[in-house]
């Protein structure tokens, strides 16, 4: 759920996802001004109580935002998850290989769950099916290389955003996430792709690099003290 707030907050809990970066406040894409800062995170806290989850702040984009950076640094809010978006002309990604077959799906399939729960061990499979993939049917591609390497597609507004990339612990290292990224950049008609990736991830950096991905800009998490 989202709620939309004076001065261009969103304030979004996602009911039965306990992922806490689906549960942090957005803000807004402007800089903000000293004296707006304590209503804001006041609201957002008081957000936080009424759905009963712990209050977040999605800091987006860094650039924007040194000010609230500080002010949450002052107030002791942690950071977590710093992540980078990358982004690409669809055109620069290239075709995928012949022979490397994907299966395709308009939805999360059982079998597409499983694959991902292997690339991904510890993620919280049944939620995510039941909530966001629930929301996804019909309007993204699961895209599936045996229960080796998973992804998603959602495209809109003339862009793509690529999702959940994965592939098996045993099985990286040979070319089978940029597979996964060329097929489902073969299907869209977007003509620019993004997709996000943690600071800290170098060799997703790395492999999207020579696809073709660039830095568009930075963002992180900031939680509320308990």
């Amino acid at each position: 759920m989202t709620e939309r707030v004076d001065g261009g907050w969103l304030l979004r809990a996602t009911p039965g996802l306990h992922r806490g970066r689906s549960n942090h406040a957005l803000t807004p894409c402007r800089p903000l001004s000293v004296e707006e800062m304590p209503a804001a995170i006041d609201r957002v806290e008081e957000f936080a109580r009424r759905q009963g989850i712990a209050p977040g702040i999605q800091v987006s984009p860094l650039v924007l935002h040194g000010r609230l950076m500080s002010e949450l640094d002052h107030r002791g809010w942690g950071r977590r998850w710093p992540v980078l978006v990358l982004a690409a002309p669809v055109a620069d990604a290239g075709g995928p290989s012949a022979g490397m077959a994907l299966e395709l799906a308009d939805r999360a399939t059982p079998e597409w769950l499983a694959a991902w729960a292997r690339c991904e061990p510890g993620r919280d499979v049944e939620a995510h099916a039941g909530t966001v993939f629930r929301r996804l049917a019909g309007l993204a591609t699961f895209a599936r290389l045996r229960d080796v390497a998973v992804g998603i597609a959602v495209e809109g507004d003339g862009l793509v955003g690529l999702f959940c990339l994965a592939v098996d612990p045993a099985h990286r290292r040979g070319g089978l996430g940029t597979e996964v990224v060329r097929t489902l950049l073969s299907r869209s008609a977007a003509s620019i792709a993004y997709l996000q990736v943690e600071e800290s991830n170098a060799p997703a950096i790395a492999l999207y690099a020579r696809l073709g991905f660039s830095e568009a800009y930075r963002y992180c998490h900031r939680v509320a003290p308990r």
